[in-house]
């Protein structure tokens, strides 16, 4: 597949597909794909490792009664293999590559399902299913894809000194991925942080008893570890993968407690969650979002509002309390805006929780203050925290009913609230204290604060009034995507929400407020929102609201038209809007928002309606005046006819009328609505309005109808119209009330359309049923429908009428013309329900939905949002219906031929209006893409006439030739493909620069959009249809309907076959033409190469095409005819070995005889090694094929292979496919003449043009190794001449390119040769590679070894053997001067071993090994880098575990002590053993007696370490690094070589940041500390330091604790280290350790460095003759020990950077006393109190409350200096 879509679905595909599996299913997949995993190439690993994660079943099934294994059906004794069986192997894979972010990604994914699935599993290990080892492996991974920065600078000022390192990938990861190619598409969709965060949840299983969990005391030590890294102040990368991992981390909780609450979860009550780990879960987890709420970047704060959400829901308690500590600071001091945006965002989303009486009691009484704090909030300055702030008001409200629940008497507490209360504010409630209200008190402070609700309901209403006034002028329409257009529809929504909850008292108070303020002003700026608030408030309540705003309305309306207001003509949409007629404006957008909210209240204001709407239409020539009266027109017919609820408030209709469950309503506040029990009240059209809506559109929609006809069929003058302006006029008022009309009535009858139904219509939509969407009409008999589908009907003749006639007489009345253009589109598109209304509606909802989500809490939402949602359904299904439902008609398909005409029309604002309308209605027509396309290529042919016009209807078929529903028409109908083609690759008739452009881009497209789904692909039809249909049912009419899709299937493949040899040969006719310019000449050939189908033969002048392209002077046609030829050829092969069978053809699987199946008996990686360096025969061929694929036996050997044989040298030519036959003797014609080969290298062989890169070119490769396949050695006498002098130019790059090409296509193309025929080419093409070889320079070094490269690529060695002896035999010279050659020779080498992996493995490589650690002294840094990394290639290609089979991998790995966890290599063979003694004995030796050898020789080892580090692969890692580290920490003190010391700092910082397994990481440590304790220099104590701060954090997981506790003991000794440069490292690095894993130790470390500052200092003195200080004994060991003390208790200080835990104030006073000692002591005191302030600034006033005022005052001088403030 070459679409990735169509990959990425198959992937989904097979994900859902695995529960389907069979029991056994697991033992197959294993199978199958474990051989295919291999290490020497990360594509392969990348390839086994995503179909295991895709296919490999994740649990075991069981009996859904007796919980047993299930068996296979047919065979019972095959069960299903448990996860316990297969981890181990997984592990292992996992442990074999390191550095690859998409690899360990993958892996946790598969692991965090397995978690998952086998929660309920009765098997247990030490968690669950899974080791100990094995969990802390994942965490160890899960700390290495935070990216964590770890580690400080060496500042020893020394050459290699190190910055901080980091516990990720750093840039190998991405490189390595990238080189995974295509294997990346097997990628799991799943989020890595999300599946660590499911393992991590679905392993927290309770142990002794439910207190304690192992893996809870894991995510405790990570959050321990990583805390520091959440603070705003340490901003990075990795905030963005902290945030989201806690984010997915109390997502997973919270699904899994939701999940074990249900009676039906299958998870043993021993292994489910307990309250305690609940509570821990939370506490744990607390703080981070406590310092994430207040981060820099917006996308933290929101995800950490999130997790706040889901951990709310979990413990309310534990963390209310503490964030409205926070909050109430954030709101009351308005100037830190991010925090106050942050707060308010946190309170929207968790204002259900918080509201929720049942869940958290203390809440409501918050609620009152919370929304006066927020309201200040509202600010035309800020609309992005206006908008939060509304956010918030707007969840609240729409859960709580907005009343004072004091007014009404109670019999609570001795006679309710009603005694004279006075509300003196709110207090916090006690955070972790112990200290909670009962909840009869929370119940009654709740009661008390809503007494405020009337006098914030008012405030609100000013701020939003304040918002209107301010409002930017807009001259236009509302600008879309502006702030300000996000603000206002926030405002209107919120109000929408608030009005639905108040109390009748409140109503009332808000709808005079409202009713004062649109009555006292205008505000022009702000008409649209005006009309919208008013709408709302009259939605809420329709009666008192119709009562108050229509007359109001309708009364200045009259007086403003009476007074000449809207009288001057203005038709265009973008005109300047007349300042004298706002008024009119404002109250005519007052009036059409309420009256659409009024339903059957309306009919009271009929007449009224009625007269203000004839006056408006009469008198209104403004373009605003008038189109706001066709929307007043609208507004009444949908209020009159549509199907929608009246109320969307948080309770029921028949709770919100009890009276006495209002008076507690505040016990249901956050409460959810239940979807059983909505109580929806919904409008349904009466006949009373009905009668009325027919009533309006008699009135209004027929006379201008009638007067529209009058103007297109009569002479507009005898009417009179006078001018153009007056007469566009009377147009656009017409079209308008047509428009709006039509709007208004979408809901009124279903849109059947007006003709039967035609047979490819039946054949698409014989499964489509209408849905019962709440017509206001539904029967046809009904003489109001017949009425209303008669009008329907008219209004489609008209418009095709009408846009005739302005087509012919009234081209360039462009704003009559859009307006009839969007009648066009709401009678194709606009059907059921305007596609607009119903897209906001439903982003509206999505918001809303959003922000109540909570995981397994499914319609747990507030009752108006289920009722929102129950009218977006209905809303779909009115669209639903009219999709389901429109008929190709002729009317509608008049009406598409218009709109294509317009799209064509000379006006660009016309062309592009109506090519968006066309392109959106063409969606819902059958076959009406394949009516107009036929005009649209029409557009592209040339033209006699206005060279103007034509340009522009050639510009508008091209502009809707874009558009990917009509290109994709062209591309897969038969009938329209080639003349599409064909238009485009003739177009060269317009020479217009933007034309051409247009050209290019639908070319593009095309050629894009065909190469995946081509017009010519083959349609697939089972040949057992009939029996899927007898399946289906036995009816006449599915059998009537097959019978249809059967013949439409052949007629296709017809079609399909008679368009391809039309567009085949009308090509080749094209590019035949001399006269075609040679760009669209290119474009046919390019065509051509796309349409080539292996169903048809290559014809003779196919072929003749193919070659004389390869001959183009054109560099473009060149490359297309290489292209083609490759294809012919393949396709040749392709037929031939399909022996006639399509399907084999198609997916290319035909029966090769030279493949064979061999059987895995006795098979195994000596055996197979062995016969590397045998000579080729045909019997051992028989006996051992050619095994191509490298990844075989890497890992483990499957119970079949595939091997290749080669054909019999008894038979001379292979056979052809007979239909190819003429192709294939045309082709041999030209490969087999010198003349070609000669013109051919010829263009080959040309310097390329700066565009191109000069690289070695696989595409030319493919077509050189195709002719060699088809043709074998026929050609090689042709060529031998050329290739020779191609050769043997040296000195030409590009010659060496071309000879590169063909030499590697030449050795590729052997593959199905007779071994005598392969024989006699290497007796040729021996010598000339030695030659060539020997005379390669810098310049065409790249070509060569990407040739051996391409050369060796998944190939038997075997097939190499020449190549493997020229290159291998090259002796390495160790004294030669040439470091060029002897380089060249060694990067050849490493090319070819490389491209061999493992199977390069053979006595030459052992030779060559030997040679190479022999001389790693050489002289030539060119030669010493390729030796180091040849050693390394050399020795990671040694180690393949190649287990026998499947079976023997899994018990092999189940062995493994550690779960699978470091299986790698961690021992070394005898040999290899022997080889790394003699390079350590050389160099001591050499660092004795030969310096500079002994610097060159380091080089060559840290060379073949850097290689080493750098790779994915761990083989040439684990076994060697123990044995050099020491000799490479020496290194750095070579101080007489600064690249070398240099070079050694680099490695080790790479050894420290390697993930290594569990065991090699302990050894490590271990040296690590000897060196600290053993090593003389400082420099290196130092720089250990430094780096055991990365590799300590790095492998926190994988240490023991007597370990750890060893090297505590190990740093805390140098804190007494001579050199302060040491001292100050080890402080850091204390700190470090104390504040990851050792807090446990802060008492220990706490007391013994008090005890040293303890320590006195005596006074030094002068010598009153000398004036010199007297040394006095002991001092310095005393300014020693204290300085010790200072720097252990400064590191406990600086280890909780933003915190002040209770022993820390103490231990500032106890350093404040050391002042006054010695310089180093003062300098590490005055750095550790500036560090404080520094760390706390932000947070001193919640600081400052740990700290007695006798410790204030002794620190005053050192927290509060004049800098601190300054």
């Amino acid at each position: 597949m070459k679409n990735s879509k169509h990959i990425t679905a198959t992937i989904r595909l097979a994900e859902f597909a695995q529960r389907f599996f069979a029991p056994s299913a697991a033992q197959e997949i294993l199978g199958t794909f474990l051989p295919m995993f291999s290490i020497d190439s990360i594509k392969d690993a990348f390839k086994a490792q995503g179909y295991l994660v895709l296919f490999l079943p994740v649990s075991v099934p069981r009996h859904s009664v007796t919980n047993e294994i299930l068996s296979d059906s047919d065979n019972m004794n095959t069960t299903a293999m448990h996860p316990k069986d297969y981890l181990p192997t997984l592990f292992s894979l996992w442990s074999l590559i390191t550095s690859s972010s998409t690899y360990d990604g993958q892996f946790i994914a598969q692991i965090g399902h397995i978690a998952e699935a086998n929660i309920s599993d009765p098997y247990t290990a030490d968690v669950g299913v899974f080791k100990h080892e094995q969990i802390k492996a994942v965490f160890s991974a899960g700390l290495q894809m935070m990216n964590i920065p770890v580690g400080s600078r060496d500042d020893s000022g020394t050459v290699g000194g190190r910055r901080g390192g980091s516990t990720g990938y750093g840039n190998n990861s991405r490189k390595y991925d990238i080189k995974a190619g295509d294997a990346l598409l097997l990628r799991s969709r799943f989020e890595r942080y999300k599946s660590l965060a499911r393992f991590i949840v679905y392993t927290i299983i309770p142990e002794d008893g439910g207190s304690n969990s192992y893996v809870m005391s894991l995510l405790e030590d990570l959050v321990q570890a990583t805390e520091l890294y959440y603070h705003p102040s340490n901003y990075g990368l990795w905030s963005f993968y902290l945030t989201i991992f806690t984010h997915h981390l109390s997502e997973g909780f919270l699904r899994r407690w939701k999940e074990e609450e249900d009676p039906d979860c299958k998870t043993p009550p021993e292994r489910r969650l307990t309250l305690e780990m609940r509570k821990r879960f939370v506490l744990t987890i607390r703080p981070l979002t406590y310092l994430s709420i207040f981060a820099k970047d917006s996308f933290i704060v929101r995800t950490t509002q999130k997790t706040l959400k889901y951990l709310c829901w979990l413990e309310p308690q534990l963390i209310f309390p503490g964030i409205l500590e926070r909050i109430y600071p954030s709101l009351e001091t308005l100037t830190e805006t991010h925090r106050t945006m942050s707060v308010l965002g946190f309170l929207a989303e968790t204002s259900m929780p918080f509201l929720t009486f049942d869940h958290y009691p203390a809440g409501g009484k918050h609620l009152v203050p919370l929304l006066d704090l927020a309201t200040p909030g509202i600010d035309m300055n800020d609309p992005i925290k206006s908008v939060i702030a509304m956010l918030f008001i707007n969840s609240a409200v729409s859960m709580v009913p907005i009343r004072d629940l004091t007014k009404e008497p109670t019999g609570y507490n001795d006679g309710g609230y009603n005694h004279g209360i006075q509300y003196q504010g709110m207090e916090l409630d006690g955070s972790g204290h112990g200290y909670y209200l009962s909840r009869e008190e929370e119940e009654r402070l709740c009661k008390t604060s809503t007494a405020l609700f009337e006098d914030w309901v008012a405030k609100f209403l000013r701020r939003i009034f304040a918002l209107l006034e301010n409002l930017p002028q807009h001259h236009q329409k509302r600008l879309d995507g502006a702030y300000e257009t996000g603000l206002t529809s926030m405002a209107i929504h919120t109000c929408e929400t608030l009005f639905s909850q108040l109390s009748d008292e409140m109503y009332d108070m808000a709808l005079r407020m409202i009713v004062d303020n649109v009555s006292q002003q205008v505000l022009s700026n702000a008409i649209y929102a005006g009309g919208f608030l008013c709408s709302t408030i009259a939605k809420a309540n329709p009666s008192k609201a119709a009562k108050l705003l229509i007359p109001l309305c309708i009364r200045n309306i009259m007086t403003e038209i009476e007074h000449g207001a809207s009288s001057t003509i203005a038709n265009a949409a973008g005109s300047t809007p007349i300042q004298s007629d706002s008024t009119l404006h404002w109250y005519q957008g007052i009036l059409f928002s309420t009256v659409s909210v009024m339903g059957p209240e309306l009919l009271k204001y009929k007449n009224d309606i009625i007269g203000v709407l004839k006056v408006m239409n009469e008198k209104c020539k403004n373009r605003k005046g008038f189109m706001w009266a066709g929307k007043l027109l609208r507004s009444a017919l949908k209020t009159l006819l549509a199907t929608y609820p009246y109320d969307f408030r948080s309770l029921t209709p028949s709770n919100w009328k009890d009276p006495g469950y209002m008076q507690n309503s505040n016990l249901v506040w956050g409460k959810p609505g239940d979807p059983k029990n909505l109580e929806i009240d919904w409008h349904v059209p009466s006949t009373e309005e009905i009668e009325f809506a027919m009533e309006l559109l008699e009135t209004f929609l027929v006379p201008s109808m009638q007067n529209i006809r009058e103007m297109i069929k009569g002479d507009l003058c005898q009417l009179g119209l006078k001018n153009t302006h007056e007469v566009t006029n009377n147009f656009c008022r017409h079209f308008a009330i047509i428009r709006n009309a039509l709007l208004g009535t979408t809901c009124m009858i279903p849109c059947t359309g007006f003709e039967p139904i035609s047979d490819d219509e039946k054949l698409t939509r014989f499964m489509s049923t209408a849905f019962e969407a709440g017509y206001a009409l539904h029967d046809p008999s009904h003489p109001v429908y017949a009425r209303a589908r008669l009008l329907r009907r008219e209004i489609v003749q008209l418009t095709h009428e009408s846009i005739q006639f302005f087509q012919r007489e009234r081209e360039n009345d462009l704003e009559s013309l859009k307006i009839l253009i969007k009648i066009a589109k709401t009678l194709l598109d606009d059907i059921g329900i305007d596609k607009k209304d119903i897209d906001a509606q439903s982003a509206r909802y999505t918001i809303i939905k959003t922000i109540y989500k909570t995981p397994l809490k499914r319609k747990h939402y507030p009752r108006g949002v289920l009722v929102y949602r129950e009218y977006l359904l209905h809303l779909r299904r009115l669209r639903i219906n009219a999709k389901l439902q429109i008929t190709n008609s002729t009317l509608n398909l008049s009406l598409l031929r218009d709109l294509l005409d317009l799209s064509l029309s000379s006006y660009a604002e016309i062309r592009k209006l109506s090519q968006s309308t066309l392109n959106a209605a063409l969606r819902n027509y059958i076959g009406g893409k394949s009516l107009i396309i036929p005009t649209i290529l029409d557009a592209l042919e040339p033209k006699q006439g206005e060279k103007a016009a034509c340009s522009n209807q050639m510009k508008g078929a091209l502009y809707l030739l874009q558009h990917k529903s009509i290109l994709n028409t062209c591309i897969h109908k038969p009938e329209l493909t080639p003349r599409f083609v064909l238009s485009i690759c003739k177009a060269h008739h317009e020479d217009k620069p933007s034309i051409q452009e247009l050209i290019r881009k639908v070319f593009l497209n095309f050629i894009h959009s065909a190469a995946t789904a081509s017009a010519f692909s083959r349609a697939l039809v089972p040949k057992e249809t009939k029996d899927y249909i007898d399946l289906l049912g036995k009816s006449d009419e599915i059998q009537n309907i097959s019978q249809m899709y059967q013949g439409h299937v052949d007629s296709w493949n017809q079609k399909r076959w008679t368009a391809y040899d039309k567009i085949m040969d009308a090509l080749l006719n094209l590019v035949e033409d001399p006269k075609l310019h040679w760009r669209f000449s290119t474009m046919a050939a390019n065509v051509i190469q796309v349409f080539l189908r292996p169903e048809r033969p290559p014809s003779n002048r196919l072929a003749i095409f193919a070659t004389k392209s390869t001959l183009s002077e054109l560099s473009p046609m060149r490359r297309i005819g290489v292209a083609i030829t490759t294809q012919l050829l393949q396709y040749i092969e392709d037929r031939t070995l399909a022996a006639g069978d399509d399907t084999k053809l198609i997916l290319r699987n035909g029966d090769d005889p030279l493949e064979c199946e061999v059987q895995n008996r006795s098979l195994c990686a000596e055996k197979y090694l062995m016969t590397m360096d045998t000579k080729l025969t045909e019997e051992s061929l028989n006996d051992c094929p050619f095994i191509d694929e490298s990844s075989t036996g890497w890992y483990v050997w499957a119970d079949k292979i595939h091997g290749r044989v080669v054909r019999s040298s008894e038979v001379n030519d292979r056979d052809i496919d007979p239909a190819s036959r003429a192709g294939y003797d045309e082709l041999a014609k030209s490969f087999t003449t010198a003349s070609y080969w000669t013109r051919l290298l010829a263009y080959m062989s040309q310097e390329l043009s700066q565009a191109e890169a000069d690289v070695f070119n696989r595409v030319n490769v493919d077509m050189y190794e195709n002719i060699f396949i088809i043709f074998e050695d026929k050609p090689i006498c042709a060529l031998m001449d050329d290739l020779v002098r191609l050769c043997q130019a040296t000195d030409q790059r590009s010659h060496q390119r071309a000879a590169a090409e063909l030499i590697a296509g030449l050795i590729r193309g052997t593959i199905n040769w007779p071994l005598n025929k392969t024989l006699k080419l290497w007796e040729w093409l021996s010598p000339l590679l030695q030659s060539t070889f020997s005379a390669i320079t810098p310049d065409s070094l790249t070509y060569w070894e990407a040739a051996v490269k391409h050369c060796a690529c998944n190939w038997d060695p075997r097939r190499l053997q020449p190549l493997t002896s020229i290159i291998f035999g090259a002796t390495f010279d160790p004294n030669s001067d040439a470091a060029f050659a002897e380089g060249r020779k060694l990067l050849l080498t490493r090319a070819l071993i490389g491209e061999l992996g493992w199977r390069s493995v053979s006595a030459a490589t052992e030779t060559l090994l030997d040679t190479y650690l022999a001389h790693i002294a050489h002289p030539y840094k060119q030669v010493r880098e390729a030796l180091g990394s040849n050693i390394n290639e050399i020795l990671q290609f040694q180690w393949a575990p190649s287990m026998a089979n499947v079976k023997k991998a899994l018990e092999f790995n189940q062995q493994n002590k550690h779960g699978g966890v470091g299986n790698v290599p961690n021992t070394l063979s005898e040999k290899n053993q022997t080889r790394l003694d003699t390079v350590l004995e050389k160099l001591d030796n050499l660092q004795i007696h030969d310096v500079d050898a002994y610097r060159k020789a380091s080089k060559t080892v840290l060379c073949w370490l850097h290689d080493a580090l750098g790779q994915y692969r761990v083989g040439c890692v684990s076994s060697y690094i123990i044995p050099l580290w020491k000799r490479v920490v020496f290194m750095q003190e070579v101080h007489e070589d600064p690249d070398l010391q240099e070079m050694a700092s680099s490695i080790l910082t790479s050894v420290m940041q390697f993930p290594y397994p569990p065991t090699i990481a302990e050894k490590l440590m271990d040296e690590v500390i000897h060196v600290l304790e053993r090593s003389e220099s400082w420099r290196i104590r130092s720089r250990m330091l430094s780096m055991l701060q990365v590799f300590f954090f790095r492998n926190l997981f994988n240490m023991k604790s007597e370990q750890i506790v060893h090297v505590m003991s190990t740093v805390s000794s140098l804190l007494l280290d001579t050199q302060i440069e040491v001292r100050q490292m080890a402080a850091t690095t204390l700190g470090g350790l104390v504040r990851c894993s050792q807090r446990e130790a802060i008492a220990r470390v706490r007391a013994e460095y008090s005890e040293l500052l303890k320590t006195k200092i005596s006074k030094r003195r002068r010598d009153p003759k000398t004036g010199k200080v007297v040394e006095i004994p002991g001092f310095d060991e005393a300014v020693l020990k204290k300085h010790a003390g200072v720097l252990g208790l400064s590191c406990l200080v600086s280890a909780f950077p933003y915190e002040v835990p209770d022993w820390m104030p103490e231990i500032l006073c106890q350093l404040a006393g050391c002042m006054s000692d010695p310089a180093e002591i003062q300098s590490t005191v005055r750095k550790t109190f500036s560090d404080f302030r520094r760390t706390h600034s932000d947070t001193w006033h919640e600081d400052i409350i740990h700290f007695t005022d006798d410790q204030l005052s002794i620190l005053n001088d050192m927290l509060i200096s004049p800098s601190y403030y300054a």
